[in-house]
């Protein structure tokens, strides 16, 4: 009799840790499936394509009619008012200012040679100007030319590099004016950087002139 009662007592002590272990274990199970289900629904964050990554910002201008398509790593900008865009470079620790602007509107065409005698007087009149020379581009808005040259201010050598083109409107040039300190990295100023610029120009189409009679008359 004794043994047969400690028997069932072990047995029933046995069984009830078995059902608490079977318990638990289902608890366990149901915490894990909600943990998964939530990770499942949870958003994730898409890495950044290189392409992405190296997309850069655009600038429009709409009094200038132009914008900056993918403004370039070396550039950042500056300010963007009137019909005025302003790079400069994205490291303070280099210097540089690129102006996009145009000139005042003109009647009997645009002459492009002329701009450049222009920027070369204006440059040789300058405290130790020197011109350096100009050349003739091609570009998505046609002809252009560059025009480049040296001066001293503040007690330090300079360099501005301008393009010139004919903007889009047809009756006004449009200018890229590059200042920066001269140095060994005139030649990555021009290729590397300001023409970089330009080929992110692009025209930037006006929205249709609303005609106010027919808007008031339409209520």
């Amino acid at each position: 009799m004794f043994s047969f009662s400690m028997s069932f007592k072990i047995t029933s002590v046995r069984s009830t840790s078995f059902r608490s272990s079977l318990v638990t274990l289902a608890r366990i199970s149901s915490i894990l499936w909600v943990v998964v289900a939530l990770s499942a629904c949870a958003p994730t964050e898409e890495p950044q394509t290189e392409e992405a990554a190296a997309k850069g910002e655009r600038v429009e201008n709409a009094e200038l009619g132009m914008a900056v398509a993918d403004v370039p790593a070396f550039f950042k900008l500056s300010s963007n008012e009137g019909s005025v865009i302003e790079l400069v470079p994205a490291d303070p620790q280099v210097e540089g200012t690129l102006r996009i602007h145009e000139s005042e509107a003109e009647t009997g065409g645009i002459n492009l040679v002329a701009a450049v005698e222009r920027h070369k007087a204006d440059l040789e009149a300058r405290p130790d100007g020197v011109f350096k020379g100009q050349r003739e581009l091609g570009s998505q808005l046609g002809t252009a030319f560059y025009s480049r040259g040296q001066y001293t201010e503040g007690g330090r050598t300079l360099e501005e590099t301008a393009i010139f083109i004919v903007h889009p409107k047809g009756d006004r040039e449009l200018r890229m004016v590059y200042n920066y300190p001269a140095g060994d990295d005139s030649k990555a100023r021009l290729t590397e950087q300001l023409f970089s610029v330009l080929g992110e120009l692009e025209v930037v189409e006006s929205a249709p002139a609303v005609d106010e009679a027919a808007d008031e008359a339409g209520g």
